[in-house]
């Protein structure tokens, strides 16, 4: 079977042939197989929704969408690639602005803004569906994090109250980093004994500036400063335990560490959801809260509606809905086949697992070993 990804249209070089058909949401044909991309062809993509087509391996000719940043070996923006269909959009370009700015009044507003779009979308299950794990640092994974840590609250029956606070507290957890030196914020490879003790201090750094804003509550900044506090008295910076740590700071270390763990960053590739999860169940009640985690598991999907995964079997399949009651057997449809399988009661599948994903920029996160 041919390998198969899933691109930006605006990778597909203008001039180049398109060796596949090109649909809408609605199944309207839009551009043959055959014909040329051309500006008004990108254009009318673009009008029509259409930001990421399915292809197969090399059968499109695609540029680099950032040039520049690939020879400086600089991490690239994702947010940009957000089509208007996603209800945040808006406040996640206003809270990258902010982050980028050190502005956390602004961020604390935007936070606040994406609470109640959150609140009034109807199902968290589709803004969590359009989530991209990038490799933006500080301000994709914050903006990702407040929203995983809402979906949270909103799944769980959290009141209002808190379910704001989890949102701003997530967009805020990591601002300390911030102020960190970039050489060492970014820096390619293994961090060395001082620079590790560097980056450690963003979160009594981040505790300090959110101190100097009145308009952020308290546990906003305990959630800053205690995201990385174990619930077994290992974690940092005052090695808390258990019930010493604020409650919405258990739910902000969960998600802080699946969104960075999913996420490919200047020094790690990413790793599979499944992964992940694995690592997270791993640590029940030493690194993680027991309610914390299982809060997690049932709310955050490991994978989504529309993700192509590959079975240890080598067949190549798409997931159809993420499974509740266990995040790591969706219900998929074999690609060859066409065959529905239900990864979680199928019988003949229980031996199966997913071993690759193919994430929504196209890129292939494996199974490690």
């Amino acid at each position: 079977m041919a390998e198969i990804r899933i691109v930006s249209v605006r990778k597909i070089k203008i001039g180049s042939k398109v060796q596949c058909d090109i649909f809408s949401k609605d199944g309207a044909l839009i551009l043959k197989k055959g014909n040329i991309m051309t500006e008004d062809a990108l254009k009318r993509l673009e009008s029509l929704g259409v930001t990421r087509v399915l292809v197969e391996a090399g059968t499109v000719e695609l540029v680099d969408e950032h040039p520049e940043a690939a020879k400086k070996n600089l991490p690239s923006d994702n947010i940009d690639k957000y089509s208007e269909n996603f209800i945040l959009k808006k406040e996640f370009e206003q809270g990258k602005a902010a982050l980028l700015n050190k502005d956390v009044d602004g961020a604390h507003d935007v936070a606040v803004s994406m609470t109640d779009k959150l609140l009034t979308s109807g199902s968290i299950k589709k803004e969590l569906e359009e989530l991209k794990y990038g490799t933006e640092g500080v301000v994709t994974h914050s903006l990702n994090t407040a929203v995983l840590a809402g979906a949270i609250g909103i799944d769980n029956g959290f009141r209002k109250e808190t379910i704001e606070e989890l949102v701003v507290g997530g967009m805020l957890h990591d601002i300390g980093k911030l102020f960190i030196d970039p050489a060492v914020l970014n820096k390619q490879g293994r961090l060395t004994d001082a620079e590790y003790a560097i980056m450690k201090t963003h979160a009594e750094e981040g505790y300090k500036k959110l101190c100097d804003n009145k308009g952020v509550t308290q546990n906003v900044r305990l959630m800053a400063f205690q995201h990385h506090e174990n619930n077994d008295g290992s974690g940092y910076p005052k090695g808390l335990k258990g019930d010493q740590i604020l409650w919405e700071a258990r739910i902000i270390h969960v998600v802080d560490v699946y969104e960075a763990m999913t996420a490919k960053r200047c020094y790690k590739d990413s790793l599979l959801p499944g992964d992940v999860m694995e690592f997270v169940m791993g640590r029940y009640s030493t690194m993680f809260d027991t309610a914390a985690i299982d809060m997690f598991l049932k709310t955050i999907p490991a994978y989504k509606k529309g993700d192509l995964v590959r079975l240890s079997d080598g067949s190549g399949c798409q997931v159809l809905e993420s499974n509740p009651k266990n995040s790591l057997r969706p219900l998929i449809v074999n690609l060859s086949t066409m065959k529905v399988i239900d990864l979680y009661t199928d019988k003949d599948y229980l031996s199966k697992t997913i071993v690759e994903l193919v994430s929504k920029e196209g890129e292939i996160v494996k199974h490690s070993n």
